[in-house]
Parts: C-alpha cells; sequence; structure tokens
C-alpha cells in the first residue's frame, strides 16, 4: 500500500543517515585507537641520541588525520587537497662545468636584521620526484612553518625543473655520481655565500635519496658543507621499492601515477635526448621499472636498470653518512617498505638515526582535519632545526 511504501522510505532514509554518520564516526575513533608515538632507533649513549631527545615531536603521540588515517589515503589526499602557498622566492641560476644549469630558489627572512644577519641559520630542501619549489605542497608547506621561524630557505631544484630550460642530455635522479656532484656544487655556492651560517639540509622522497647519496660521498663533515641533515619518506632499497609499487593495489594508485608525472615532466625535453634513448620505447613505459630501465638508467651511464638501483638504495651506505642525519619513514608508506629499513645498522652508527611513525603515508604525515595546518613533519622540522642549530 502507499502508507507502506512511505515507511520503507523513511526507514531507508534514516538508515542512510545513521551510515552518514556512521562512517566518520568509525574513521575518527579508528585514527585515535591507530595513534601512536613514533618509534625512534638510534645508537644509545652518543650525544647523537641526546640531541634528539630534545626534539617533542618525536616523543609525542602521533594521530594522524581523523578523515584519512591510512597511508594510502594520507598519500592522497596530500596530492589533492594541500594548497600551495605563494611565498616571495628569488631565483638564482647555478651554471655547471658541463654547460647544464639549474634553479636555485632562495627565501630569505621577513624581518630586516635576520636576512642581514650572515649567521641566520638556513635549511636547504630539496624536492622529490618531478617536485619543484613552486609545485611540491610538501615542501612549500614546511617553507612556510620555517620561514616564520626566521630561517632563511635554499631550495635545489633538480635540472630541468622548475620551468628551467635544460641545456645538456643531463637529467636528475635518484643519486649517481652525476647527480651527487650538482648537489656538492649547489651546497659550495651556499656555503660560499654565508659562510658563517649553521645549515641543515632536508630532502624529500627522491631528494633525500639524492641528499643521502651525496653525504655517503664526504669523507668529512666539513666536505658535506652542512652540519645535519633529514631525509623525509625516501625510499631504502630502491629495488623493493619498486617491488613494493608493483604490487596490484599500488601499482594502480600510484606507480601508474608517478610514471604519469615522469612522462610530463620529459616530454618538453624530447629533442635534447634523441640518439641517447629510445624515445617511442620510453614513451611506452608501463610501469616505473620501464622508466628506469629505458630512461633513468642508460643516461646514468647503468649498464642495467638492476645496476642504477644498487648505486642509488640508501641501506648499503649507512656507515659512510658523516654527519648528524635523520631519516623519517611511515609503516604504512609503500615507496619505503618498512623491511627495507636497516635498523640493526643504524643502532650502529654515531651518526644516523631512523624516526618511524606507524602512519603518515608518503611525504603526508597530516593531523588535522584540514590538510593545510602544519602536521607532523612541518613540526619536526623546525623541533630538528631548534636542536641542531642550537648545538
Amino acid at each position: 500500500s502507499h502508507g507502506s511504501v512511505q515507511q520503507q522510505a523513511v526507514m531507508v532514509c534514516c538508515w542512510v543517515v545513521v551510515a552518514i554518520g556512521a562512517i566518520p564516526a568509525a574513521l575518527f575513533l579508528y585514527s585515535r585507537f591507530v595513534s601512536q608515538k613514533p618509534t625512534v632507533y638510534v645508537k644509545v649513549g652518543t650525544k647523537w641520541a641526546e640531541t634528539l631527545r630534545k626534539i617533542p615531536a618525536m616523543h609525542e603521540t602521533y594521530t594522524p588525520t581523523w578523515w584519512c588515517p591510512f597511508g594510502w589515503a594520507q598519500t592522497i589526499a596530500r596530492e589533492l587537497f594541500r594548497d600551495l602557498p605563494r611565498l616571495d622566492w628569488e631565483r638564482e641560476m647555478m651554471r655547471y662545468p658541463d654547460g647544464g644549469q639549474s634553479a636555485l630558489d632562495w627565501l630569505h627572512p621577513k624581518d630586516e636584521q635576520l636576512r642581514e644577519d650572515q649567521t641566520t641559520p638556513i635549511v636547504v630542501f630539496l624536492p622529490g620526484i618531478t617536485g619543484s619549489t613552486h609545485t611540491a605542497a610538501y615542501l612549500l608547506h614546511a617553507a612556510v612553518e620555517v620561514h616564520a621561524r626566521g630561517w632563511r630557505i635554499a631550495v635545489a631544484n633538480g635540472r630541468g625543473a622548475g620551468g628551467v630550460e635544460l641545456l645538456t642530455p643531463r637529467f636528475y635522479n635518484a643519486g649517481t655520481a652525476e647527480c651527487t656532484e650538482d648537489l656538492g656544487e649547489v651546497l659550495k655556492k651556499v656555503s660560499a655565500q654565508y659562510p658563517d651560517a649553521k645549515k641543515f639540509a632536508c630532502g624529500f622522497s627522491l631528494g633525500g635519496m639524492i641528499l643521502w647519496n651525496y653525504l655517503a660521498t664526504c669523507e668529512t663533515p666539513e666536505d658535506a658543507r652542512v652540519d645535519s641533515a633529514m631525509v623525509v619518506s625516501s625510499p631504502w632499497h630502491s629495488m623493493k621499492t619498486t617491488e613494493s609499487l608493483e604490487e596490484p593495489f599500488n601499482c594502480f594508485i600510484f606507480n601508474k601515477g608517478v610514471l604519469r608525472s615522469c612522462l610530463n615532466v620529459i616530454q618538453p625535453f624530447k629533442e635534447m635526448f634523441k640518439g641517447k634513448i629510445d624515445w617511442e620505447h620510453v614513451m611506452a613505459s608501463e610501469t616505473m621499472r620501464h622508466f628506469d630501465a629505458r630512461f633513468i638508467a642508460p643516461l646514468a651511464g647503468c649498464a642495467s636498470v638492476e645496476e642504477y638501483y644498487t648505486t642509488t638504495s640508501l641501506a648499503p651506505k649507512v656507515d659512510r653518512i658523516p654527519v648528524p642525519t635523520l631519516t623519517v619513514n611511515a609503516a604504512d608508506d609503500c615507496f619505503s617498505p618498512t623491511h627495507s629499513i636497516p635498523f640493526d645498522d643504524v643502532c650502529r652508527s654515531a651518526n644516523v638515526a631512523v624516526c618511524l611513525t606507524a602512519h603518515g603515508g608518503h611525504t603526508a604525515f597530516m593531523q588535522a582535519a584540514n590538510p593545510n595546518h602544519p602536521g607532523f613533519i612541518e613540526k619536526l622540522i623546525v623541533q630538528y632545526g631548534d636542536a641542531v642549530f642550537s648545538e
């Protein structure tokens, strides 16, 4: 009857309302349930361990954003919903011995006194794959907090990144010799301009791999030209990361997306790479492994993609890092699976520590309901700077 149809409609509406309310409630409760303090891996009894004790964020409970507590969701939300803060960058061009160039972007303190002070601390950022000063939300949100703290910022963009013309057939990668040499030139320039300022370098994802591989080439802390470093969400073992990204869910959600971004980034430079690589073969890549094998590895002078992955992996180089370096990873980040992290080697090292959160995804680590509010990583970078700059 007409009445019973109405009753059924009301019942359906009630269940829909309950479901709409229940899903956020369940997510909120889950985010609280999985909240925990980060696990810190560091050699006990060292000065480095003492320094890390001064950093509140490493010892407080990290609660992921209630509406996206899962790693994959955080990683996507960071990409989709975070804005790109506009900051007053000044661009300086790096010129390299082979005729190449890249952009070094500066953000000076607002305060006139701090701007003119040659000892104002400097944070050097390295963006992740396909990222640059103006396009990497994770870097820009960190820069906002560092800028508010009154420190100077430099962003070391890779060749061909940030809208800069590629002048030679060399492209950035995860840290082969040519790439680490470029970073060495950048840090030489920063040090020459501000020899008396304390400096820490912070690399995100691929940028962290470049930074780590650069540090591993430095014999002494003086050679490094930075006082300390932070490596955020970087893959520890390139092959294990590739295998993780080829699992069906990760491949569908992330592998294809990163690949698309990479192909878009190199598109304007087609003529530059003529004769160096098979362009059509590169453009037909279906996974990041294909792209690395067909484009990145040959340009880096590696005989195979396996050689490239071995050369750029962080895990075997823990004992070669000459300055205090904190690496930050989330256990639910498919780009850096925890089974690839060499915890034993880290706990024997005088200079390396790992801060492992249970959640946070890849370069996301969001906490507030609003994805544009400072999260765990933004707080950690400023607190880390406070600790190392006061040493």
